[in-house]
């Protein structure tokens, strides 16, 4: 028993102050958080993330937030985490602090990951752009779909960039994606294959009957009589009809 309270006393100093850098430290790192939203929203931050597609990716991913709030949030949280940390360590709680640096390093990679999906969030969007106004104008009745395909395989490369960043079975995702790009181009193949076959048809009867009117002359040339020839022959025959009918 009194084992038990001498290390209670002796333990008591370290958890007080582990609550005391928990308490302080968790005040500190919501300022902290505040301070990072109001100084992105002063530079105008949000009407940046904005033009590079940023704000509508979070849209999309249903968050109510904005991009500088969002980060702030991110920054305040980050700090929240020191803070554990440090309170763990203060009470010698050596499995909460692997915990806690595990996570403390994987959140760089997280918002590069985040940060990748939005540039290719707003490079798909570019691309379908694109290739919406270049087929636009042409007699292609499935503009918009091309267009579609388009942004969704430009949004997989960020996915599998984002999903590499952040090590999640990168080699499963590599293997699925070659899989998939694969598959588009076994499906258009087969789709080129047999939609257009009479297209290819036609064109091979063009080139045949092209192929065919280039040879006849030579063919006649070397067969015949040639066209001076008979020229000749004729303005030589209407002559005599015209000395026999002046007889």
């Amino acid at each position: 028993m009194e084992s038990t309270v001498n290390a209670f006393v002796s333990a008591l100093p370290s958890v007080v102050g582990a609550v005391v850098i928990l308490i302080v430290g968790w005040i500190i790192a919501g300022w902290i958080g505040g301070l990072v939203t109001r100084a992105l929203r002063a530079i105008r931050f949000d009407e940046m993330a904005a033009r590079a597609g940023v704000t509508s990716f979070l849209e999309r991913a249903q968050v109510r937030a904005d991009p500088a709030g969002v980060l702030g949030a991110t920054v305040m949280w980050y700090v929240r985490l020191v803070v554990v940390l440090m309170a763990a360590n203060a009470v010698g709680l050596t499995a909460v602090s692997t915990i806690v640096n595990d996570i403390l390093a994987f959140i760089p990679n997280l918002v590069v990951a985040v940060l990748i999906l939005g540039a290719f969030s707003w490079l798909a969007g570019l691309t379908r752009k694109i290739v919406r106004g270049a087929l636009g104008g042409s007699a292609l009745p499935n503009a918009d779909a091309i267009a579609s395909l388009a942004y969704a395989a430009v949004f997989a490369f960020g996915v599998v960039a984002a999903a590499d960043q952040i090590g999640v079975a990168a080699t499963l995702v590599n293997t699925l994606f070659i899989g998939l790009v694969a598959g588009f181009a076994l499906a258009f193949g087969l789709a080129f294959g047999l939609g257009g076959r009479e297209e290819a048809a036609s064109i091979l009867r063009d080139w045949r009957g092209h192929a065919t009117r280039t040879m006849t002359p030579a063919g006649a040339a070397g067969n015949g009589t040639p066209a001076s020839k008979r020229e000749s022959d004729t303005e030589e025959m209407r002559r005599r009809d015209e000395l026999m009918r002046l007889s």
